[in-house]
């Protein structure tokens, strides 16, 4: 298949890392694979395989208004169907919610002359993250133009359905890498280093790890908290570390990768974010052996955790948050069993499963 895949960049975040590595397999495949981003390409955080043409539109300038938003609209489903045109693919892939709005303006009708047979996948959960309300009436058109939605969970898929988007809806889950090492539990355990990683952005929910380590830090001093990632909230987060008066025993480096290193010596993983579409984030911690804290409220953390199975799922208030960290730092034995289940996700959701899934999608979407 000639295969274009489309995303706003490679920049860091999980469904970036995803569209990096499904591209790459499927060039490995002797697909002939197309990877465009809106970006201009200059800040990839996440590398394509040489076999993949990569292509940068550099059309995601900020809007100043109204007008200036929908003047943007418009040039990017330009630039988008211009560059198609030029790759002419057999079926286009798109990652992401606005990116797949623009994707259904530029592909045309299903049926119509010119379409281009296109799947989209949503890469959030659209139960709880909410469009503008202009880019939802935009959603509900540019979806028609679509053969295919894919979600990640049942949750998302249900949805699409339950809004009344025609387009026919599946399910496939996002893929977890293989870690080039274990976690050296003996090692992790006497760090005593409770670790998040994601972009500090309010859906993240740092604020509310940051509250829930508070309550707890006066019962456990020799606790630290480290947060991995960059992002606009980090004025207001170093605020509130200040005014707890953590600032010696909670830090933010910054995005660090390969965060394994970090991720391996971490004695507890903690993903407090409001909303996720798929956590990559706690996949990872999990294929370590990292015993991972989550929340119930999020889909794809429940579609990941079996609640003191594999893992623990908390309530969304501070106190609920520390409630289940305390549980995984006073039980030690517990904590560790617990641990080595989580490994099971390197199975469940392998890169081979999810390519499989995807190659099928997007077969099956080309007219015979």
């Amino acid at each position: 298949m000639k295969i274009a895949c489309l995303i706003h960049s490679l920049d860091g975040g999980g469904a970036e890392r995803v569209m990096a590595g499904l591209a790459s397999r499927l060039a490995n495949r002797s697909h002939q694979v197309t990877l465009i981003t809106l970006d201009d390409g200059t800040s990839d955080r996440h590398r394509v395989n040489k076999c993949v043409q990569r292509l940068a539109l550099n059309v995601m300038g900020p809007s100043r208004g109204k007008l200036s938003g929908a003047w943007n609209v418009l040039h990017r489903v330009h630039r988008i169907r211009t560059e198609l045109a030029k790759v002419s693919p057999d079926v286009l892939l798109s990652f992401c919610d606005r990116t797949n709005v623009l994707a259904g303006l530029a592909v045309g009708p299903v049926k119509s002359h010119g379409h281009i047979p296109t799947v989209l996948s949503e890469r959030s959960d659209p139960t709880r993250q909410k469009l503008p309300k202009l880019w939802r009436w935009l959603r509900r058109r540019a979806y028609r133009s679509a053969d295919l939605i894919v979600t990640q969970t049942d949750d998302a898929a249900d949805f699409f359905r339950e809004h009344g988007f025609r387009t026919p809806v599946q399910v496939i889950a996002s893929a977890v890498d293989q870690p080039p090492f274990a976690s050296d539990r003996k090692m992790a355990a006497s760090n005593r280093r409770i670790i998040g990683v994601g972009r500090l952005a309010h859906e993240k929910g740092f604020d509310r790890l940051l509250d829930a380590f508070a309550i707890l830090s006066p019962k456990y001093p020799d606790w630290t908290l480290r947060i991995l990632g960059e992002g606009d909230r980090r004025p207001d987060l170093e605020k509130q570390i200040a005014d707890y008066g953590l600032t010696d025993r909670v830090s933010l480096p910054g995005w660090v990768s390969p965060a394994w290193n970090e991720l391996g010596e971490a004695t507890i993983f903690v993903l407090p974010s409001r909303y996720e579409g798929f956590p990559s984030a706690l996949m990872e911690a999990m294929a370590m052996g990292v015993p991972s804290v989550a929340l119930a409220e999020q889909a794809g953390s429940k579609a990941i955790i079996r609640d003191r199975e594999n893992g623990w799922l908390a309530g969304p208030t501070a106190e609920e948050i520390a409630k289940a960290i305390e549980e995984t730092i006073s039980n030690e034995s517990q904590r560790e069993v617990i641990a080595r289940n989580g490994v099971d996700v390197l199975e469940t959701f392998g890169w081979d499963v999810m390519v499989d899934a995807y190659e099928r999608a997007l077969r099956a979407s080309i007219p015979s």
